[in-house]
């Protein structure tokens, strides 16, 4: 079973955490994802069932639900991070890798779908909000920030937006520094000169990675105004120096509270993101019972054209986690391609024959389908067991030269497979010649560039599945057959199993 073990800071104090930093010792036998961040440190180990409880405990940080400032988005990064370290340094189990990757998708629906992440929701934003606050004129104020990450980054750029123009970055790191420094066109500082620049500095904005206090009362002028602006986790300016005259010093949980009291009119924003974190928790779920169910790869039966194989890739992409193999076979329409549909010489099956035989065998679990090329009478004891809308329903002309339906001259060869098209096109031009074609989609575009055939007529949805838009000339105001562009998987009644696995999105 995945569990967690977590500290954060809605239950322990700026200090705890800080001391239980110091204590973890990140050595487990078991594969783990340890994830670190600004206000907590979580520990995800295990194997096997994946209960609802951790599932949403994760959605709900990585969503920014259980951050100090709710949506905040820096959290989604750093559990990026963390599930990227351990993947590559341990093998980890599938549950977890399941749960990782599922998280992170419900992260980017959370800011895509709500607002949840809109305004002044950062560590950054409210460090300059913290300086607006104090009334101080920033065009006049030197300005140092300390550490060389994302976060100081984004302090830089926001103050520059707000006209700063004495802005200087000190690091640990001369190099690194100078890397970030350069495209803002501002000066560094090395973090042993110290003593040099912050006997001249207004605001002080710390944040870096330092396991100590880096900055103390002896580094500072006494007496001098200082506004210490300390985001680190654990803290890089020593406490006592809110304790000198002049100086304010704001951390990490006085940034924080800061922000709350702009938290409450983001309620209706919460519930839509939980509304979206309880969908992920269902099919979370449901992938890994699926999973249970399946651990052999399904037998797939389909046509063995480049368009069919697209079909069963596109229906599995709604499955990525359902393993399947797939077995290919010509049709008895493939196999004889003389036989005219336009005269009612075709059987009712003929597309379907040998998938079908490969179903009552037992040489397939499914067969996928063009949901059109279905016989009219199932054979009795198979059944249809899941049933995919079309993304388009449409006709189209591909032609020589892009030649519209209406400019086609007089007497040119159409080419079509369907009774139905041929009837609205003699409707429509009656001076056509109407004649039937066959072969997959890329022989019957193939007839048109040769000039066997001065047009054809095609289903839109196929050459939209095969990359082909560009054929399209134009695409046909036609009444088209009720399943064109959908799809179909057939299979040996009462497999209520794999009618389960194939039921997301189906329209059964």
């Amino acid at each position: 079973m995945i569990k967690y073990e977590s500290i954060n800071h809605q239950h322990t104090s700026l200090a705890d955490r800080e001391e239980y930093f110091r204590q973890v010792k990140h050595e487990s036998d078991t594969p783990s994802v340890f994830l670190q961040t600004c206000n907590r440190m979580e520990l995800y180990h295990g194997s096997g069932e994946v209960p609802d409880e951790v599932a949403r405990h994760l959605f709900r940080v990585v969503s920014g639900l259980e951050s100090a400032i709710i949506g905040e988005r820096a959290v989604q990064g750093q559990v990026k991070e963390a599930y990227t370290l351990a993947k590559q340094t341990q093998k980890l189990p599938t549950e977890l890798h399941k749960l990782f990757e599922t998280a992170l998708q419900v992260g980017k629906r959370v800011r895509t779908e709500t607002q949840i992440s809109q305004g002044a929701v950062s560590h950054s934003l409210a460090a300059i909000e913290i300086i607006e606050q104090e009334q101080i004129n920033l065009q006049d104020a030197r300005i140092t920030i300390v550490g060389v990450n994302k976060l100081t980054e984004e302090i830089i750029k926001f103050l520059q937006n707000k006209k700063a123009k004495l802005v200087f970055l000190a690091n640990r790191t001369e190099e690194k520094a100078r890397r970030m420094a350069e495209p803002f066109g501002i000066d560094i500082f090395r973090l042993e000169d110290k003593h040099n620049f912050l006997k001249d500095t207004d605001i002080l904005i710390s944040a870096t990675s330092a396991p100590d206090a880096i900055i103390h009362p002896d580094d500072l002028t006494p007496g001098r105004s200082l506004l210490a602006i300390d985001l680190a986790f654990p803290r890089d300016i020593d406490p006592a120096v809110a304790q000198m005259e002049n100086v304010k010093l704001y951390n990490l949980h006085d940034v924080e509270l800061k922000v709350k009291e702009n938290i409450s009119i983001r309620q209706d924003e919460v519930q839509k993101a939980e509304q979206i974190i309880e969908e992920a928790i269902a099919e979370l779920r449901e992938t890994l019972e699926r999973r249970k169910r399946y651990k052999k790869a399904i037998r797939v039966t389909a046509r063995s054209s480049k368009l069919s194989q697209i079909q069963v890739k596109e229906v599995f992409g709604r499955f990525p986690d359902t393993p399947y193999r797939l077995i290919t076979r010509q049709s008895y329409g493939d196999k004889h391609q003389k036989i005219s549909l336009l005269n009612g010489e075709a059987p009712d099956d003929m597309f379907t024959r040998e998938l079908d035989t490969a179903l009552l065998t037992g040489k397939a679990d499914i067969a996928i389908h063009s949901a059109k090329d279905l016989p009219e009478n199932l054979h009795p004891d198979l059944e249809v067991i899941a049933l995919y809308e079309a993304f388009d329903k449409t006709d189209s002309l591909v032609s020589r030269d892009h030649i519209s339906l209406a400019d086609l001259p007089e007497g040119s060869s159409v080419g079509t497979s369907s009774p139905l098209r041929r009837a609205e096109l003699l409707q429509l031009r009656p001076d056509l010649k109407i004649v039937s074609i066959r072969g997959c989609i890329e022989d019957r575009v193939e007839q048109v560039r040769s000039g066997k055939v001065d047009a054809a007529i095609v289903a839109t949805c196929a050459l939209k599945r095969l990359g082909m838009e560009d054929e399209i000339t134009e695409v046909l105001p036609f009444s088209t057959h009720p399943m064109q562009g959908r799809l179909a998987i057939t299979a040996l009644k009462g497999r209520d199993d794999l009618k389960t696995i194939f039921a997301k999105e189906s329209i059964l």
